[in-house]
């Protein structure tokens, strides 16, 4: 049995079963984990969820577009431009889909292989235990009764920083942003969540610079989001996953068991995105 970490899909269909296909992938044995964005902006993002849900051994976590997509599909939030989501939103399927996907964490930790896996990162300021207890909180709003208005509060830049004093819907939100959104932080863990490319703002550094060299029990944190990266840390415990595959680079995975990369280049075009994002 090996255990395949895939970065960002974002609809990327085709790349991604190519992907599986190059590392030989057994459903039935083989284990999937994926660090979120399953969803948007790519071109299959239908058959990407139906295919995912009929695995029997995926684990995912929640990234800012998948969440994204919860708030468009139950009406509380209006779909951006550049969103690609039609597909989902006109399945017959979407019921089971936004169920699907509402249950999914935020966080995977795995203590006897001594991974975890988020989406966007963990900022230093936490513990993973801590980490996990915060997640639990947005857990249980949004798989509850009440979700969509979690949904329809999470957007914004702020608070932008941690305190255990926060309570209510700016507490949910600064986990949230943390967990799916951080690129750039303070060694207090103050966001910058404006800027996404490598110039790093004034007086932030990268989330994983804040982070010493060996984590707490020898930990490797896996996670996406930051296509610029080109999957470049310089952390050998802290590893990104998202390639570009959106943006016409490379999906990649990661067989934890021997810490092998494996890649399949992009079938998307620069141009196609350009169009859509109205450049």
């Amino acid at each position: 049995m090996n255990t395949y970490a895939i970065g960002d899909i974002q609809g990327c269909f085709s790349e991604f079963i190519a992907l599986l296909e190059k590392v030989n992938f057994n459903k039935d044995d083989d284990q999937l984990w994926l660090v979120g964005d399953l969803i948007n902006r790519g071109p299959q993002n239908l058959e990407t969820i139906l295919f995912l849900k009929s695995l029997p051994n995926v684990t995912c976590v929640l990234g800012n577009h998948d969440l994204h997509f919860l708030a468009v599909a139950t009406g509380v939030h209006k779909a951006s431009k550049s969103d690609t989501l039609h597909d989902l939103l006109a399945s017959p399927e979407l019921p089971e889909i936004i169920e699907w996907l509402r249950h999914l964490p935020l966080i995977h930790l795995n203590p006897s292989q001594r991974y975890l896996m988020v989406h966007a990162g963990l900022p230093s300021i936490w513990s993973s235990a801590e980490a996990l207890s915060y997640a639990d909180e947005v857990h249980a709003v949004l798989r509850g009764d009440n979700y969509q208005t979690f949904l329809k509060a999470m957007y914004g830049n702020q608070p932008a920083i941690w305190s255990s004093n926060l309570r209510g819907m700016d507490r949910l939100r600064v986990i949230t942003n943390y967990l799916t959104r951080l690129r750039y932080c303070k060694v207090d863990g103050e966001m910058d969540l404006i800027h996404k490319d490598q110039v790093i703002p004034l007086g932030f550094d990268a989330w994983f610079d804040h982070h010493p060299e060996v984590l707490e029990n020898d930990m490797t944190i896996l996670f996406g989001h930051w296509a610029a990266l080109q999957g470049v840390t310089g952390r050998k415990n802290i590893l990104a996953l998202d390639t570009g595959c959106l943006w016409g680079r490379e999906l990649t995975a990661l067989r934890l068991e021997d810490k092998q990369f494996f890649s399949v280049p992009s079938q998307q075009t620069l141009a196609k995105f350009n169009e859509l994002k109205g450049v």
